[in-house]
């Protein structure tokens, strides 16, 4: 189970790298056109299409920022499929802050390569944004004589 865990942990860092440097053809590469996405669609579901169409859009007008990824949690593992919960914080290039609770399915495909097959988004949150400036201090006070005059 532990070398399951670091090949998802890996597989979740390479995601996000693909994300930061805006490398679409790697990102893409990450997810198997098979995948089904459930949860974000008035469908119920999207498909690999819709998916990639989504997400090339964002990515090619850079509206991605970064993802992160805190509290994975290993589901059922076999030789070449794992299931893991995981929460995912997307920001934005506007300044939005999403958190997702979500479970993803990676599976060991034919040219060895561990990709994407399904995504359950469970809980979506807006966060608020951080908030810059409310904290004020003092000036610090002199603490030697006054040499003023």
């Amino acid at each position: 189970m532990e070398e399951m865990k670091n090949i998802a942990e890996q597989w979740l860092k390479a995601y996000a790298y693909t994300v930061a440097t805006n490398n679409i053809e790697s990102h893409m590469d990450m997810v198997s056109q098979r995948l089904q996405v459930l949860g974000i669609s008035s469908d119920g579901f999207l498909e690999y299409r819709e998916w990639a169409k989504r997400r090339r859009n964002d990515m090619e007008k850079r509206r991605l920022l970064r993802v992160t990824y805190h509290n994975l949690i290993m589901g059922t593992c076999s030789r070449d499929r794992m299931r893991f919960t995981v929460e995912e914080t997307i920001k934005s290039t506007q300044g939005e802050t999403y958190s997702l609770n979500k479970e993803i399915v990676l599976s060991l495909e034919k040219d060895g390569k561990w990709r994407e097959v399904e995504e359950h988004i469970h809980k979506v949150r807006l966060l608020p944004p951080v908030e810059h400036g409310l904290h004020h201090t003092s000036p610090p006070t002199p603490t030697g004589p006054d040499k003023s005059g």
